[in-house]
């Protein structure tokens, strides 16, 4: 499912704009995205909880390649699913 398909869901459901039902989907990303950069979790009971974690540098080598190659630290978001969701998905 696309974002654009939530929006019209939800527009639907909550018998709101689809532009205004696009700006609170937005909003709402948004604020999910500054959270998970500030280092911060975010739970949704029954959903689940989005994290970051931060990966090490480290040297590979690269198939086919003699010289090996430093890959930079970096934080990368992690989700872990509520029991809800879990229960719906099974």
């Amino acid at each position: 499912m696309k974002k654009s398909q939530v929006v019209e869901n939800l527009a639907a459901r909550l018998k709101l704009s689809k532009k205004t039902t696009k700006d609170i989907v937005d909003s709402f990303l948004d604020e999910v995205g500054k959270s998970l950069a500030r280092g911060e979790r975010v739970k949704l009971s029954g959903f689940g909880v989005f994290w970051t974690r931060l990966f090490k540098s480290k040297q590979v080598l690269p198939i086919g390649k003699d010289k090996k190659k430093r890959i930079a630290p970096r934080r990368m978001p992690r989700f872990t699913p509520g029991t809800a969701l879990k229960r719906a998905v099974k």
